[in-house]
């Protein structure tokens, strides 16, 4: 049902009249009551067969009982739409949309150009999502002795925050004592869960205090022919601009981010410290000049400047440091 507030403007000539002509109370809700047409003569109307006739039965109310009426309905029909848009996890729960069960707890201690400023502590969803959930568990424990600790929030944009994950999953940084890891080195495991979880239409999606994993980069550019020498001749290969995600890189919303929903899995929620999580939205970052025309120019025709400025845009000016992490017990 549409609900019509009546203006304060409107409201304030009725109240100046000495007499206010509504219907019987029996003859409207309390909606159609507020409903109000310029064009007539009296303060409320109602419309018949598509024509305005005048109101057949009239009451007179004092100006303070109609004062009253006119201000709790039309705050508890604004009350009814703020709520409307800023569904809570718990509201979505009563309308059929609850959450996974979170099986497990993680917390980070974080700190800003080394001066620590709270913890966040994490649900996960460990069931519904398997893979990532315990892919997450493992690198905020350090389980396997590359995790979370020391890595810094790289990106902050008006709906999340973004952590730069890990680079490597060695312990030097070689290739010979790579780690192990739920989902192994790539994202691969990761994207086919998400998929799965689509296929079911049980995927969570990036609603606010949302913790998700990138697993896909839309926005990678297409290798490039490269020409090297091999053994004396030259040989065309094809250079990738940059790695793919490897599923380590982790965002939390700081409001409703369904530009997030196409690259990351959800795989828990943010329980305790989101007070933590927009004090770090709060830092200035390198402003995106990505709309400029001389920006798409460049990255059009392949400049590499464009994409080394690219990489700086929304990146904080402070240093956002994870300074401590692990399961919560």
């Amino acid at each position: 049902m549409k609900r019509n507030v009546v203006s304060f403007e409107h409201l304030t000539s009725c109240l100046r009249s000495s007499e206010l002509l509504l219907p019987p109370l029996s003859a409207y809700t309390v909606p159609a009551m507020m409903h109000h047409s310029s064009s007539h003569s009296h303060c409320l109307s109602k419309q018949v067969d598509g024509d305005k006739a005048e109101v057949p039965h009239t009451v007179q109310l004092r100006r303070s009982a109609f004062l009253k009426t006119a201000i709790v309905v039309s705050y508890l029909t604004y009350l009814e739409g703020q709520q409307n848009s800023r569904l809570t996890w718990a509201d979505e729960c009563q309308m059929g949309h609850c959450d996974p069960a979170i099986t497990q707890k993680v917390f980070f201690d974080v700190a800003i150009d080394r001066q620590p400023i709270g913890q966040i502590i994490i649900g996960l969803f460990g069931d519904d999502v398997p893979i990532g959930a315990k892919r997450f568990a493992e690198l905020a424990a350090s389980q396997n002795g590359v995790g979370y600790r020391r890595k810094e929030f790289n990106k902050i944009t008006g709906s999340y925050i973004q952590n730069a994950g890990l680079r490597s999953f060695s312990l030097t940084g070689g290739a010979s004592d790579l780690v192990t890891i739920t989902g192994g080195q790539s994202a691969d495991a990761l994207v086919a869960e998400m998929e799965q979880l689509d296929k079911k239409g049980s995927r969570k999606k990036n609603v606010r205090a949302a913790v998700s994993l990138v697993v896909i980069d839309l926005l990678k550019p297409p290798p490039k022919p490269k020409l090297v020498a091999r053994d004396g001749k030259f040989d065309i290969i094809e250079e990738e601009s940059r790695p793919d995600p490897n599923a380590t890189e982790f965002a939390i919303t700081i409001a409703d981010a369904p530009e997030l929903d196409s690259t990351n899995l959800v795989v828990g929620r943010v329980l305790k410290g989101m007070d933590v999580v927009e004090r770090i939205a709060s830092v200035k970052v390198v402003q995106d000049n990505s709309s400029s025309p001389y920006f798409q120019v460049a990255k059009l025709i392949g400049d590499s400047r464009a994409i080394v400025a690219e990489r700086g845009f929304n990146k904080p000016y402070s240093k956002i440091t994870i300074t401590k992490s692990g399961l919560v017990t």
